[in-house]
């Protein structure tokens, strides 16, 4: 396959390394990276880089987030999800919108925000969640983060349901308790659903319905894609025959990478390039120190970077 991206619409249950186990599966594409993880209970937006464009997820703008969270309210967790053991309750005071509209207002904005405990960031080169699983407190250090937005979208009983959106390395699971803890009680995070990660947004993803479909023309999509132990293998299509269907899903570098400057070659330029020769001059308006895409049609021949003395190839792609 070209480099490109398919974004997945990740069910509960699986992980995100599950879903890239699949795809490589079913594809043949060896090199399948994702973005940016969701946790195992989370579902939505899970953009996969195949190919070589797993080289460009460092490039990708992908600060933007937006989640669509329920909190329920009175319970706290060990890991601030559903996963987790109870360890503290306390009951709901009587809630109004308004109430719960003005209490979310003071997230909003440039803050610090302390990572949980059972995450995946790395204090002395070891995962939070391994300090935790062996019962041993270490001190994390709080991040920066930004809450651009948080919207009710519905309050019943103990659960209230929200749209977050944020910058890239804030903990959902952290916000839905601090929420809580606003609105008089605690909480935690039971349920979560990524809507939207920078360019890649839920109306451009792929259920795992649809790609069961492709794969073997079946919509039980457990039994095509993750069978149990010991049951009886889902005959699939020819790779190549897989790889044509994903077409209706797939995005190209130019399609998730508008915000960088675009050069687009004719034929002779992009093949000059692929070979090893050097890039073609570029516009004055690209500044020096920015980074482009030269594009031969739809198909990423190169990344550049324009320099005071020309222009420096990044690397290289192949048709």
């Amino acid at each position: 396959m070209k480099p490109c991206f398919l974004v997945v619409n990740k069910p509960v249950g699986l992980t995100s390394h599950d879903v890239v186990a699949i795809v490589r599966a079913v594809t043949g594409v060896k090199k399948v990276g994702h973005t940016g993880t969701l946790d195992p209970f989370a579902t939505g937006v899970l953009p996969l880089a195949i190919g070589p464009a797993t080289r460009l997820i460092q490039y990708l703008d992908e600060d933007l987030k937006v989640y669509d969270a329920t909190i329920q309210l009175g319970q706290e967790t060990d890991t601030g999800d559903p996963t987790g053991e109870v360890v503290e309750e306390v009951p709901v005071p009587p809630l109004d919108l308004s109430l719960i509209e003005e209490a979310t207002k003071g997230f909003l904005g440039d803050q610090m925000q302390t990572p949980p405990r059972y995450s995946a960031v790395k204090i002395k080169g070891k995962r939070l969640y391994r300090y935790a699983r062996e019962g041993k407190e270490v001190d994390i250090p709080a991040r920066p983060i930004r809450i651009d937005d948080i919207s009710v979208i519905s309050f019943e009983g103990t659960q209230l349901r929200v749209r977050i959106e944020c910058g890239r390395g804030t903990y959902a699971r952290v916000l839905a308790n601090d929420i809580a803890k606003a609105l008089g009680t605690v909480g935690h995070l039971s349920a979560l659903e990524r809507l939207q990660s920078g360019p890649f947004g839920l109306a451009q993803s792929i259920e795992m319905v649809d790609l069961a479909k492709i794969v073997a023309d079946r919509t039980d999509w457990l039994a095509v894609l993750r069978p149990a132990r010991g049951a009886e293998r889902v005959q699939w299509a020819p790779r190549e025959q897989v790889r044509a269907g994903l077409q209706k899903w797939v995005r190209m570098p130019g399609q998730v990478l508008g915000h960088l400057a675009t050069l687009q070659l004719d034929s002779t330029q992009a093949s000059l390039l692929r070979s090893g020769g050097p890039p073609p001059p570029v516009s004055q308006k690209v500044q020096v120190g920015d980074l482009m895409l030269m594009l031969h049609e739809d198909s990423l021949v190169a990344l550049a970077r324009r320099q005071v003395d020309g222009v420096k190839v990044v690397r290289r792609f192949g048709k």
